[in-house]
């Protein structure tokens, strides 16, 4: 904007989108009413209406691309920390997911894949549940979901690396990590790579 759009609702750039709306209804109001005045009152009101509608308008307009800009950071940093998982850097991806400010139903998806990486299953399902609760029509959170309660639910997994039930402090060493694969079953090492992302496992086929 060549101009300070928010100075002609009375406001400073700081402001919410909810002092804007109500900013903007109040000041549409009266110039509408200001309008229908005779003489140089009308004519002013409706000149400050015509500017109020532009300046509400770039606004909008304003807000719309930093959010669009906002999303494709996001979307790029998740890229960068499920990189981080591929290749195994699962505390530098960790200490990166953690460093973000908002956590949305993608942080708690992120989360689920880096707590099944290091084996605890159940803080994965959980993390799983935070997301479908925030985005309940995400098709791909639920799917994973399902499939982590079914490997669950099929006594694929011994009961000890099921005992943890909060986020551990320590990694410690790795249950079932001597045959090369991540849960020491190959098979549920492929069906969880599936569910979780694009993040390659190194476990051998059925």
């Amino acid at each position: 904007m060549n101009y300070n759009a928010y100075e002609i609702l009375g406001l400073t750039e700081s402001a919410t989108q909810e002092e804007i709306d109500a900013r903007y209804n109040e000041l549409k109001a009266q110039y509408q009413k200001d309008r229908f005045q005779v003489g140089s009152v009308g004519e002013e009101a409706s000149e400050k209406l015509q500017q109020l509608e532009v300046a509400y308008r770039d606004i909008m307009l304003e807000r719309k691309e930093q959010t669009q800009q906002a999303d494709i950071k996001d979307d790029d940093d998740y890229g960068e920390i499920q990189r981080l998982i591929s290749e195994g850097k699962l505390d530098e991806a960790q200490a990166r997911l953690d460093s973000r400010v908002t956590r949305d139903a993608e942080w708690h998806y992120i989360q689920s894949i880096l707590f099944y990486k290091r084996n605890w299953f159940l803080e994965s399902k959980r993390q799983l549940e935070l997301a479908c609760e925030m985005e309940p029509d995400n098709q791909r959170y639920k799917q994973s979901l399902d499939k982590l309660t079914k490997i669950l639910a099929s006594n694929t997994i011994s009961p000890d690396q099921l005992r943890t039930t909060s986020r551990p402090v320590d990694d410690g060493p790795r249950v079932g990590a001597g045959n090369g694969t991540c849960t020491g079953n190959s098979c549920l090492d492929c069906c969880l790579c599936n569910m979780c992302c694009n993040c390659c496992m190194n476990g051998g086929g059925c």
